[in-house]
């Protein structure tokens, strides 16, 4: 009986360390895509205006990423960082 407990034990955990290293490791590979899109917005706007103000990139990291998404889409017709912080707002 006691051996029947340790073996349902033993399993118990391995799931559940299974179930964090797959959470973790969805949590990791969103948040590098985040930074990937982040960067290439930031890329995008240096090469369009010459130069990125500190506060919009702090305001693009601090956005979410529905907020990402609608950046990349207005960069292509932004004439400036104002109109790409009022997306942000």
């Amino acid at each position: 009986m006691c051996q029947v407990l340790e073996e349902f034990k033993l399993e118990s955990e391995m799931r559940g360390l299974e179930r964090g290293c797959n959470l973790g490791l969805k949590q990791g590979l969103d948040q590098g895509i985040k930074q990937g899109k982040i960067q290439t917005i930031v890329n995008q706007l240096k090469s369009k205006f010459g130069f990125v103000s500190k506060e919009l990139i702090m305001k693009i990291e601090e956005s979410s990423d529905d907020k990402i998404d609608a950046l990349t889409i207005k960069i292509i017709d932004a004439r400036s960082e104002e109109e790409l912080m009022k997306v942000l707002s």
